[in-house]
Order: structure tokens, then C-alpha cells, then sequence
């Protein structure tokens, strides 16, 4: 997917702050973002941050951004009633023309959520040391970052995005190299000449490859990843160079339960050798194999802005007693696009971003 663009944006439409007599509400790209009173107006050429990102400490100092000395991550914060998202800076030094990307001139870096812990009980391992076809998902972007992507005419289907911690099980061809564990090659050479195996069955998490040893505790109090490969049998269920991405979700894993005393698994996606499976083709495969995927919202032509701002916000399918933490929309035919590679986004409600004491593994 791509990285972090931060470009130079032209200001849409500005009004004053309902409840603030020395601010304004600035929109740009559909994110509305509070500033100074008459800091701004319509037509003028900004730089837009959007959440998420990384502001350096010497930009902070420059424009003397308090609230953001403990970590530089721009967020979502509601003042005074209103909504704000990113942030908006005035232009670098030079001369720029709306479009420009000055990400590496400002220095701003995009925020990574950490891989959840994995202290005790399993074996945490580089994704390059153990079996390369276990692919980590696809970084799914921001839709208010890409509004251009989809089209009026795209078939796409909107889902609910799971609050919990990502996880992947693929049946996948033996490969062994010298990047891998000695003890790891060891046990590939034996089940593929000597056992005359050509796959095997491997799991992770969002970007770590795992081997478990079950009598011991991990950060989740068990191998959450493990746990829920051997309640669905995913060992003996995936068919051979199939990968089954999904959400681990529930009590323990994130402050977002959907009510459950334990945890679960929904499935998000399917790849067969290097493509995703088409929507049609992955509910069918979640039927064969009896595995619950993630609740549809819409399946229908890209209506843009209501109806995803509709399907991001309000109360979860899974738990209607609970917040929505977003959608993700996708084309019901795969495709790609030339910026962004695959043609997938997310939304993410405020209100979710607002919650307090929240987790963000994932």
C-alpha cells in the first residue's frame, strides 16, 4: 500500500467556530479541522496532516504545538463541541503549487500501532526467518486521504472494521533458506524429504510469524493466534496455498469486547497464492469451510460520501450495545490502482477515536 503522503492542499470552506469566538472550523478534503479565527480563508494553499501521523520536535517547537510534546501524533480531539481531525500547517518555505507532497521537507513520519507483545509462552520470530509466504496484510489507507480512488460506478462492498488483533493461517509451500532458525530448517528439511511434504501449516499475527509452546502464558494470558487456529481447525481446513486473514477479537484483547466473556474470529479476507480473493468467491469459501466473516453494511455501486460516512459511524453488528470502530470499503472485483495499489480503504468513526481509555494494537 502506500506511505504517508502529506501534500499541499487548497482550503475548501471555512466557518466559524460555533461555540469559540477566536476560531474557525477549516475543511479541506472532507477533514474539518479547527484554527485561529481569520487564520485562513477559501482558496488558500495549506499543508493538511492528516491523524496518525508524526509531527518531528522541531516542527512542534516552530509552530508551537503544546499538546503535541508528549508523542507528535496527530489525532482527533473534539474542543468545545466541534470535531477536529489532523492538522493544518501553513507552507514551507519555496515555492508550492497545490498537489506538492512535502513530507520529507517537514520531516512528518506516519504513526505505527505496535505489534501486540509477545513476552512469554511462544516464540516471537521475524516474518523473513520463517516461512515467506505467510504475507502480511495490506496497510489499509485512510479514505479522507484518497477520496479519488473509488468511483461513482464501482461495485464495492462495505464492511464493519473489528476492533481486536489481526491474525493470519496459511497452508502454504515448504521453503527453507539460511535466513531461517537452524532448528526451523531442520524440521522443514525432515517433513519435506524425508515426510515428502510440500506445505505447511503456519500462523501469526499482523506482522510476526509465531511458534507456540502451549503449557507456557503470552501476553494475552495464551497464544490468542493459536487458540483460535485449533478452535477452527484452520490446520486441517485451509486448502494448500490458501493464507485466511482475520480479527481476533473479545475479552482481553482490546478495551472493545462486543460483549464477549472469551474471544473469537472473524474472517476479513483470503488469499489464493498472490491475489485476494474476489467478495462472491471469499463469502463462498466461508460458507465451505463454516468460518464467520466480518458483517456486510452495503454491497452496491460507490454512492461516495453518505453512504460510508453512514456505514462508519452508529453501533456495531456484532454488539449493538458498542461503538463501530469504522468500515472498510473494497471493489467487489479485486483491483488495483496505480497510486495505492489495491483498490481497499478504510473509515474510522470519531466517536470510536474519542472513546477514552482506549487500545490500539491494531
Amino acid at each position: 500500500m502506500s506511505s504517508l503522503i502529506i501534500e499541499v492542499c487548497k482550503v475548501d470552506d471555512i466557518r466559524k467556530h460555533e461555540n469559540a469566538d477566536r476560531l474557525s472550523v477549516v475543511s479541506v478534503r472532507g477533514w474539518n479541522s479547527i484554527v485561529g479565527l481569520d487564520q485562513y480563508k477559501v482558496g488558500d494553499l495549506v499543508v493538511f496532516v492528516p491523524p496518525d501521523s508524526i509531527i518531528p520536535p522541531e516542527l512542534i517547537e516552530k509552530h508551537k504545538l503544546e499538546y503535541l510534546r508528549s508523542n507528535g501524533r496527530v489525532g482527533t480531539t473534539r474542543l468545545r463541541g466541534v470535531l477536529s481531525q489532523g492538522l493544518i500547517l501553513d507552507l514551507p518555505e519555496g515555492k508550492w503549487k497545490e498537489g506538492d507532497d512535502c513530507t520529507k521537507v517537514l520531516g512528518i513520519t506516519k504513526w505505527q500501532p505496535p505489534e501486540a507483545p509477545i513476552l512469554r509462552g511462544t516464540r516471537q520470530v521475524s516474518k523473513k526467518k520463517l516461512n515467506p509466504n505467510l504475507s502480511v496484510y495490506t496497510d489499509i489507507e485512510n479514505i479522507k486521504n484518497y477520496n479519488n480512488i473509488f468511483q461513482p460506478e464501482d461495485l464495492v462492498v462495505i464492511t464493519e472494521k473489528i476492533h481486536g488483533c489481526n491474525a493470519r493461517y496459511g497452508n502454504l509451500e515448504i521453503e527453507i533458506s539460511k535466513s531461517q532458525p537452524f532448528l526451523y530448517r531442520v524440521k522443514s528439511w525432515f517433513k519435506k524429504h524425508v515426510l515428502g511434504h510440500t506445505h505447511e501449516f503456519v500462523y501469526g499475527s499482523h506482522k510476526v510469524q509465531i511458534t507456540a509452546n502451549n503449557s507456557r502464558k503470552s501476553f494475552y494470558s495464551e497464544d490468542v493466534w493459536g487458540k483460535m487456529g485449533q478452535k477452527y481447525d484452520m490446520k486441517n481446513l485451509i486448502p494448500e496455498d490458501y493464507i485466511v486473514y482475520g480479527e481476533i477479537y473479545g475479552k482481553g484483547i482490546q478495551d472493545l469486547t462486543y460483549g464477549l466473556d472469551g474471544i473469537d474470529l472473524v474472517i476479513f479476507d483470503v488469499k489464493y497464492k498472490d491475489k485476494y480473493l474476489d467478495w462472491n468467491a471469499f463469502v463462498d469459501f466461508c460458507k465451505e469451510k463454516n468460518l464467520r466473516h466480518v458483517p456486510v453494511l452495503y454491497v452496491g455501486s460507490y454512492l461516495i460520501k453518505d453512504t460510508v460516512d453512514i456505514c462508519t459511524t452508529g453501533k456495531s453488528v456484532l454488539y449493538p450495545k458498542q461503538i463501530r470502530e469504522g468500515c472498510v470499503v473494497k471493489m467487489v472485483q479485486e483491483q488495483n490502482d496505480s497510486k495505492i495499489g489495491r483498490k481497499v480503504l478504510k473509515s474510522i468513526n470519531p466517536e470510536y477515536l474519542l472513546r477514552k481509555n482506549g487500545t490500539e494494537f491494531q
